[in-house]
């Protein structure tokens, strides 16, 4: 993996989640459930934050529980479009663990039409979840670390979405773009507070889980160098959270390679450009190939 990250002599030392409380929003996802597992496993508390009210969380929790032989973990019902359930998710988080170390702003929600097609309440949603709920936690968030006298790691996760416009994305691309310019203009609450971001491409789903077209039509035949497993997501999850150079810095990943978007932006578009092409060869491929065969876009 090319890295402009990469450890060296002079670097500091990386960031132990080991006794930390983690507070994790999207909990439920595919992301989010690896996510938690790997935290526990390095010795963190979780704090997984949800929509569901079907008793899946709780289920996830005591599953992770029951792995780490104590109580690591506890699942909290929030819903990220009301002001008051990020409020009480922060302090459900430290009155249960007794503090709160680390915030992964993971929840999403996806528009897929384009704006004049979306429905309204579907941009609310997008936008309040994507962009607005993840400000409004850091902000709990920042206050209560100051209060506190610690200092805490905020991870922002965003897409590829939100640095290359796209037909039938611009809602989702529009609110994930402005996570990354608000994660890099946090950059001035470090060290006190390090906030960095995430911006995956395609994200492949668990078996069984719904598929969404999200990067480029055509993907499948192409998925080696399209996507990314969630597992990686995870990975690169974690070095944002380990790595303290990544102050006000968004890591680019796909499947084979990451940058950080302050100092080799222009590498990631030209491998954009390539993605780009290549899902556009696909496209041609299989309409030559499978004539009719209905291709989703």
């Amino acid at each position: 993996m090319f890295s402009v990250l990469e450890p060296s002599p002079r670097a500091p030392p990386r960031y132990s989640v080991e006794d930390k409380v983690v507070l994790v929003t999207g909990a439920l996802a595919a992301v989010g459930r690896q996510l938690a597992s790997a935290l526990i496993d390095k010795g963190a508390r979780v704090v997984l934050v949800d929509s569901a009210s079907d008793g899946s969380g709780e289920a996830l929790s005591r599953t992770l529980n029951a792995k780490a032989g104590s109580a690591a973990s506890v699942y909290i019902l929030t819903d990220l479009q009301q002001a008051r359930d990020i409020h009480v998710m922060v302090d459900a988080a430290v009155l249960t663990f007794g503090r709160l170390d680390v915030l992964v702003n993971g929840a999403e929600r996806y528009a897929d039409r384009m704006a004049d097609e979306e429905d309204a309440e579907r941009i609310s949603e997008c936008i309040d979840v994507n962009l607005r709920a993840p400000i409004l936690a850091t902000w709990v968030f920042a206050r209560y670390v100051r209060q506190a006298g610690i200092d805490g790691v905020v991870v922002n996760v965003s897409a590829m979405a939100g640095l290359l416009p796209g037909r039938g994305r611009e809602v989702y691309g529009a609110a994930k773009a402005g996570l990354i310019h608000f994660t890099e203009a946090s950059r001035a609450l470090a060290p006190r507070i390090r906030v960095c971001a995430l911006a995956p491409y395609y994200t492949q789903h668990l078996p069984g889980e719904h598929e969404n077209e999200r990067l480029l039509p055509g993907h499948r035949m192409g998925a080696g160098l399209l996507s990314m497993s969630s597992a990686q997501v995870v990975a690169s999850v974690l070095r944002c959270i380990e790595d303290p150079r990544m102050a006000g810095r968004t890591l680019l990943v796909n499947s084979s390679s990451s940058y950080s978007h302050s100092v080799a932006t222009l590498l990631s578009h030209i491998q954009m450009v390539f993605i780009v092409l290549w899902g556009l060869l696909v496209l041609f491929v299989r309409r030559v190939l499978f004539g009719a065969q209905h291709v989703v876009d």
